[in-house]
């Protein structure tokens, strides 16, 4: 959900018109379920899957996977999905016999966000001094341009789950993701703003490289439809800091422009700017969320009734099967923890699958290792297509190629290290309740 991170995107919405048909029509719409959307304030404990990695632990033979995910900040309530779609990975893999015939093990760290900078270069640190194989992580496109630098020079692998910005298409050797970049979400709501006869539109944006990236996307396809971003523009310097915690001079002044609809680009800011739009008169119905802030707001103190309102996220709705399995993971390895939002789930499942079996492709576990076969068992060059950890692992074994494809129903990954394809997932609020999901649009 929220989070991203640049990808100056090969990928392309695929079926745009279809989109807008999608969620214009949203009221008649069938969808599989209630958003999975948390809380604000709810936090993830640390990865609780495999075997703390010992003291000296040789990321050669054993496979030592660093985990970069937020636990606190502005984005905590992210961090379970992840946490249980790792866990659930590495629980698979080991009982499968484990990496190159052992056991993985973990170093959970916390990444925080950008307001909390120090926590996530020490966190980068103490995985780097573990020289650990490889990093999940982060979820924040901006935490990640933060420490990627001092990753790379490490030449340690950096997998993210989550991060859309589109800055981060090829930017590194060993930075990979499996999440769709901003400008295919962007393209998606922007389109569909104008399609439901949004004209003139205002955007509440933070001042951060995932927000006001997303922003210049939403506007582009916004602007190409015949409308008009009347605040918040590009270079209007109207972004708000990521600190900000009262929003009545924004509100204020994007009303003025007279908007037929706003976005909120945003993070937990939200839970304050709602309430301000209500309390000014706007009526939320008109009001469009992205995947940094599509949450469940029904727990959520001052929250008025959102119904109408709609909002889009990268990354699939994944299967009721998998949420089980995953809602059982969490609750055995978190002391019994509810987990009630999948979001980048899927995708920290597939990245961890990915790169374990691009070691047991290596027969090797270290990072240099691994990254140089990442691409492949993603099928960029082909092979047989394979679901599960073992049945991979099995080709692998008879040396076979493999294509893995897993529940985040990813392409393989491109050149820059991008999702040759992906989802954007449309989720509409109707009454009190949690945002449904409306459907998952290939792009």
């Amino acid at each position: 959900m929220a989070i991203s991170i640049r990808g100056r995107a090969s990928l392309a919405v695929v079926g745009v018109t279809a989109l807008a048909v999608i969620l214009a029509g949203c009221a008649s719409t069938s969808g599989s379920g209630s958003s999975p959307a948390p809380t604000a304030t709810k936090a993830a404990g640390a990865l609780a899957a495999a075997s703390t990695c010992a003291d000296g632990t040789d990321p050669s033979t054993t496979f030592k996977l660093g985990t970069f995910l937020p636990l606190t900040g502005s984005l905590a309530s992210l961090g379970p999905a992840a946490v249980a779609g790792a866990g659930e990975a590495l629980s698979e893999i080991d009982a499968a016999g484990g990496v190159n015939g052992k056991p993985a093990c973990t170093i959970s760290t916390d990444s925080s966000d950008t307001t909390n900078p120090t926590v996530g270069n020490q966190s980068i640190q103490k995985l780097l001094s573990a020289k650990v194989s490889a990093i999940l992580g982060a979820e924040s496109s901006s935490v990640t341009e933060n420490v990627l630098s001092t990753v790379e020079a490490s030449n340690t692998v950096m997998f993210s789950p989550a991060n859309t910005d589109d800055a981060l298409t090829g930017i590194s050797k060993w930075y990979f993701r499996d999440a769709p970049p901003n400008s295919v979400e962007g393209n998606a709501l922007g389109k569909q703003i104008i399609a439901n006869g949004a004209k003139n539109v205002g955007v509440l944006v933070f001042n951060d490289s995932y927000g006001t990236n997303l922003r210049d996307s939403i506007q582009k396809a916004i602007e190409s439809s015949g409308g008009k971003v009347v605040y918040g523009a590009t270079g209007a310097g109207q972004e708000f800091p990521a600190t900000e915690t009262t929003f009545g001079s924004e509100v204020s002044a994007v009303l003025a422009t007279k908007p037929d609809a706003i976005v909120v680009d945003a993070f937990d800011q939200t839970a304050q700017i709602l309430p301000a739009l209500a309390s000014a008169g706007w009526n939320l119905k008109n009001t469009y969320l992205v995947d940094g802030n599509l949450n469940d707001y029904t727990t959520t103190a001052g929250i008025p009734d959102m119904t109408g309102a709609q909002g889009s996220t990268q990354g699939v709705n994944p299967s009721p099967s998998f949420k089980s399995t995953l809602v059982k993971w969490y609750a055995k390895n978190q002391n019994g923890a509810k987990l009630d939002y999948f979001g980048y789930a899927a995708e920290s499942y597939d990245a961890v699958m990915i790169m374990a079996l691009a070691a047991d492709q290596a027969k090797a576990s270290d990072s240099t290792s691994i990254q140089a076969q990442i691409l492949p068992i993603t099928g960029s060059a082909g092979g047989t297509v394979c679901k599960t950890y073992s049945a991979c692992l099995a080709l692998i074994k008879k040396g076979t190629k493999v294509h893995y494809e897993g529940p985040s129903g990813i392409g393989p990954l491109n050149a820059g290290h991008d999702p040759s394809s992906g989802y954007i997932s449309i989720y509409q609020y109707v009454g009190k309740a949690p945002s449904k999901f409306l459907e998952s649009v290939k792009g």
